[in-house]
Order: C-alpha cells, then structure tokens, then sequence
C-alpha cells in the first residue's frame, strides 16, 4: 500500500543493488546538507527581520532607507545604527545564495532526488526571487504595512518549500513509517 505522503521515488531496499544505493547516497547527503543549511538561513533572515520589524526604527520609518546596502556599502563597516539591519540584508544574500545552490544541486541531482524535491526547490527558487523584490519594496516604501506582511508571509512561504525539499530530498527513511 503506497503512503499518499511519501514521494513516489522513494525505493524500496531491495529496489537497486547495494552499489546503486550507495552511489545515490554519495549524491543525496551534500543535497540534503545543503537544503538543511538553506532553510536554517531563511529561519535566521526571518528572525532577524522580525526583530527588525519591532526593533531599531527611526522616526522616519526605517534605519536604513537605501537598498540593497546602507550608506557605507561593503566599503566599510556599517555604522551602529544600521546594525541589524545590514545584518538582515547580508544573511538575506547568503539565504538567497543556498536556496539557488539547493535548487541547482537538487536538479543536478536526477538520482538523489525525488520529484517532489525538484518541483519544491524550484517553487523555493522562485519565491526566493520574489522575496528579494518585496524586500526592496519594503525599503522603499517606508515600511508600508501591507508590503510589510506580503514580504513576511512570502517568507513563511519560502520556509516552507525549504522544508518540503529537505523533506523530499529523502532524508527521512521509509522504513521510519512502516
């Protein structure tokens, strides 16, 4: 009896030799290594962005009015003021990054994963896509509420597709379920 919340390439031991199988795992674990190190950055960026979302404000709305870096760029450090919010920034690039890495690796990987793994990677890429727009709008807009929430809840979205691709990267065991 197939599980209806299984990925339907998910093998059975007996399925492949013990070489094919070891070969798959030699593919899948950087995979799934990375769609884990992705949806732990997207957390971090999220909780800092929340952080940001109650926290270091000025009266003008936002700490930091310029995108995609505050005043100093990458030229120097950013001054105190801009803190957190050039930290938010600069873990949002590098969750950027390993949601495209997972994607790609995922891809390349046609053995070590599953479908649902690509599709769920691809919906990550895109809305990762989409994140970083919103993010601009957000700066641009003085914090407008309803950028505000369609830039976190995108988030949350992303964060989800992250998990259905580790989840779907067959980290987890078949015989967890029997």
């Amino acid at each position: 009896m197939e599980n209806a919340f299984l990925p339907a390439t998910v093998a059975s031991p007996s399925s492949s030799s013990p070489h094919e199988r070891a070969a798959e795992q030699g593919i899948k674990k950087p995979v799934v290594a990375l769609a884990f190190a992705s949806i732990g950055l997207v957390y971090m960026v999220m909780m800092v962005g929340v952080y940001l979302s109650n926290g270091p404000i000025n009266d003008a709305g936002i700490a930091c009015p310029e995108w995609p870096l505050c005043p100093n760029g990458l030229s120097g450090a950013p001054e105190d003021r801009y803190l957190i919010e050039y930290v938010h920034r600069v873990l949002a690039v590098i969750a950027a990054g390993a949601v495209y890495a997972t994607a790609a690796a995922v891809m390349a990987s046609s053995k070590g994963a599953g479908r649902g793994a690509r599709i769920a990677s691809l919906v990550a890429a895109g809305i990762v896509t989409v994140q970083i727009v919103l993010g601009y709008l957000t700066v641009v807009s003085s914090l407008n509420p309803v950028v505000v929430a369609t830039h976190l809840s995108t988030g949350i979205t992303l964060f989800a597709f992250g998990l259905l691709t580790f989840w779907w990267a067959r980290v987890w065991k078949k015989q967890w379920w029997s």
